[in-house]
C-alpha cells in the first residue's frame, strides 16, 4: 500500500509541476489589473529596459535615479542597451517561436517603430490612467501626442515618457543677434555668407527632421500629411520644398556636395564658428552643451515663426514581457513628477516632461523658465505654441529618399 502510495504522488510531482508553470506562463500573457497588484507582484524581481544607450545623459539619469527608486519598491532594473531596430526584429523573432516569455519588459520606441510593431501585433495593453497613476496624474488623454504617434493611433499600447521638438541653435556673433526664422529668411542670410551654413543629412534623425521642417515652411503640414503614402504621390507634393532644398544647396558648406554625417561633427563644426546654425531635437540641448564646456554663450536657442515639429518618445510593453507587473511599476515611476523633475537636470539631459500643459506641476514650469532666462533657451509655453505635429511614420523614409534621389544627387 505504502508503495502505490508513492508511486501516485511521484505520479502526481510532474502535473503539480507542470500546472505551475503553465499558471506562471498564463500569469505572463496578461497585464495586473490594478497598480497596487502590480506593485505586490513585482517585488523581488528584475525588470529589463530596452532603448537606444548611445546617450550617456539618458543611461546616466536611468542609472542614478531611476534604478534607486525601483530598488525602493524591492525590484531591480536591468538596463539593456540596444538600438530600436534590433529590438524589434528580437520582438518579431520570439513571436514567431510562440514564446511567452521573452526577454524584454519595457521598451522605449515611437514613430515608424511603433507603427511596424503595433501592425506585427508586438505589444500589449490598455495601457491608461486606472493601471498608471501618474498617466493618469499628469497626462491628459485629450493630447495629440496620447492619440496619435506620429499618425499611428496609439490605442494605449504606449504612453508618452519624453517631449521632444525640433529647435535652431544660433551664434550670436554670426548672426550678430538677427537670427532666420523663416526658410526666406535662411536662404537670404545663406546668400549673403556662403559657407556658412549646413545640416546632417538624412536618414540622420537631426537632419531628416530638419528636411521636413523647412518642406513643411514651404509647402504646408497638411500637404504633406494628406499627401498619399507613395514615393510618386509623395514627391508631388514636397517638390517646392525640394526646390528649396536645391536653392539652398549651392550657398552651404561645401557648396551642399557634401554634409556632416553626424550631429556630433555638425556640433563640432558649431561650436568651431565654421558654420552658425546647429539643430537639435532637444528644446534645452543648447544648455546641455553649455554644461558639458562643448559650447559657450553665443549659443542662442529659437525656433521658426511658423513653428518646428515636435513629437514624443513612448514606452511600451511587450506581449512577451517576462514580468508584466514589474514593467508596469518601472513605467509608473518614470513618469512620476520626482523622476521627471530631476531628468530635467543638465546632467540627465534636460528633458522636457511629457506633462499636458494644464497638469504640469508648477515647480516643474518654474525650473524651465528660470533655464530658459539662463541658457538662451526657448521657454515651454513657446514652444508649445510653436509645435508642429509629425508625419505618418511611413512617409518619413519616403521623404528621405525624395531628398537624396532629388537633392543629394541632384545635378
Amino acid at each position: 500500500m505504502r508503495f502505490k502510495r508513492l508511486l501516485k504522488v511521484l505520479w502526481l510531482v510532474p502535473l503539480l509541476i507542470l500546472g505551475g508553470c503553465g499558471a506562471n506562463s498564463q500569469q505572463s500573457t496578461k497585464l495586473p489589473t490594478t497598480y497596487q497588484s502590480a506593485l505586490k507582484q513585482a517585488k523581488g524581481q528584475t525588470v529589463t529596459y530596452y532603448g537606444f544607450g548611445g546617450s550617456d545623459t539618458q543611461n546616466r539619469w536611468l542609472d542614478q535615479v531611476i534604478k534607486p527608486m525601483m530598488k525602493e519598491k524591492g525590484i531591480t532594473l536591468k538596463r539593456v542597451p540596444m538600438d530600436i531596430e534590433d529590438i524589434i526584429s528580437k520582438l518579431t523573432t520570439e513571436k514567431e517561436a510562440g514564446t511567452k516569455k521573452g526577454h524584454i519588459d519595457v521598451v522605449w520606441i515611437n514613430g515608424e517603430n511603433f507603427y511596424n510593431a503595433k501592425k506585427l501585433d508586438l505589444l500589449t495593453g490598455p495601457l491608461n490612467g486606472q493601471l498608471l497613476p501618474n498617466f493618469k496624474r499628469y497626462i491628459s488623454t485629450s493630447d495629440p501626442d496620447v492619440k496619435r504617434d506620429m499618425n499611428t493611433t496609439i490605442d494605449q499600447l504606449e504612453v508618452p515618457y519624453g517631449n521632444a521638438q525640433m529647435v535652431m541653435i544660433g551664434s550670436r556673433q554670426m548672426f550678430n543677434g538677427d537670427y532666420p526664422t523663416s526658410a526666406n529668411e535662411l536662404l537670404a542670410w545663406a546668400k549673403k555668407n556662403p559657407g556658412k551654413l549646413t545640416y546632417v543629412a538624412p536618414p540622420d534623425f537631426t537632419g531628416s527632421a530638419f528636411v521636413r521642417n523647412i518642406i513643411y515652411e514651404v509647402v504646408g503640414y497638411e500637404a504633406v500629411n494628406n499627401a498619399p503614402a507613395t514615393k510618386a504621390g509623395l514627391y508631388k507634393a514636397i517638390k517646392p520644398g525640394l526646390d528649396y532644398l536645391n536653392e539652398l544647396k549651392p550657398y552651404l558648406w561645401q557648396q551642399g556636395k557634401t554634409y556632416p554625417k553626424t550631429t556630433a561633427q555638425l556640433d563640432k563644426m558649431f561650436a568651431d564658428q565654421q558654420v552658425a546654425l546647429d539643430f537639435s531635437y532637444n528644446q534645452m540641448y543648447a544648455a546641455t552643451q553649455k554644461d558639458a564646456g562643448q559650447f559657450t554663450d553665443d549659443a542662442v536657442t529659437f525656433v521658426f515663426d511658423k513653428g518646428t515639429i515636435g513629437n514624443y518618445n513612448y514606452l511600451a510593453i511587450p506581449k512577451t514581457a517576462p514580468d508584466k507587473a514589474a514593467a508596469v511599476v518601472l513605467i509608473n515611476t518614470m513618469l512620476s513628477e520626482k523622476a521627471q523633475e530631476a531628468r530635467l537636470e543638465l546632467k540627465y539631459g534636460a528633458v522636457i516632461p511629457p506633462y499636458s500643459a494644464n497638469k504640469m506641476p508648477a515647480q516643474i514650469t518654474n525650473k524651465l523658465a528660470a533655464s530658459a532666462a539662463t541658457n538662451n533657451t526657448v521657454s515651454a509655453k513657446t514652444l508649445a505654441t510653436k509645435r508642429l505635429p509629425e508625419v505618418s511614420g511611413k512617409k518619413i523614409p519616403l521623404v528621405e529618399a525624395l531628398w537624396k534621389e532629388h537633392v543629394l544627387n541632384a545635378d
